[in-house]
C-alpha cells in the first residue's frame, strides 16, 4: 500500500466531512485548488467552499472531483448517501419544473427541516426515509391545493 493509499484509508476511516475528505486528498496527491478545478470542471470558488464546509457538492461535481482525483464517488458519499442525495436532487428538480424556482426554494426548506428534525435522533434508516417521503407528499399535496387560490391567469 502506498503512502497516499494509507493516507486516503486514514481520511476515509475518520468521521470526516465531503470537505474534509476534499481537502485531506488533495493535498495529500500534492494538487492545488487550481490544478483541481482545472481538472474537474469544478470552479476555485465551489471547491473552496466545500473544503471550508460552507456548501455540499451536488452528486455532480462529487462525480467530478472524483475522477479529477482518481478515486470513486464512494471516497466522499457511501450508497446510501449517494442514493438520498440523488433523489433530494430529483425532488428538487422536480419542484422547480412545476413551481418554478420559489417551489424549488419552499422544497429545499421542507428537506432542510425534515433533515433538522431527524438529526441525532433515534430513528431508523427506514422510517427516517419514510418520515422523508410523506413531508414530499405533504408538499406535493399543499402545493396543489394551493392551486384553488391562484388567479386563473397565472395558472399553467
Amino acid at each position: 500500500m502506498t503512502e497516499q493509499e494509507k493516507r486516503i484509508d486514514h481520511v476515509k476511516e475518520q468521521t470526516a466531512t465531503i470537505g474534509e475528505k476534499l481537502s485531506a486528498l488533495r493535498k495529500s496527491i500534492g494538487m492545488t485548488v487550481t490544478a483541481l478545478s482545472r481538472a474537474s470542471g469544478v470552479s476555485e470558488r465551489s471547491i473552496r467552499y466545500f473544503e471550508r464546509g460552507e456548501r455540499t457538492p451536488r452528486v455532480d461535481a462529487i462525480k467530478k472531483l472524483a475522477a479529477a482525483l482518481e478515486v470513486g464517488t464512494d471516497y466522499f458519499l457511501d450508497d446510501d448517501i449517494l442514493e438520498e442525495q440523488l433523489h433530494n436532487e430529483e425532488f428538487l428538480a422536480r419542484a422547480k419544473e412545476r413551481y418554478g424556482s420559489r417551489g424549488m426554494a419552499q422544497g429545499r426548506a421542507i428537506l432542510e427541516q425534515a433533515q433538522a428534525f431527524y438529526a441525532g435522533g433515534n430513528l431508523s434508516e427506514d422510517e427516517r426515509l419514510a418520515f422523508r417521503d410523506e413531508m414530499e407528499a405533504i408538499f406535493w399535496d399543499s402545493k396543489e391545493d394551493a392551486k384553488k387560490y391562484t388567479p386563473k391567469k397565472y395558472r399553467s
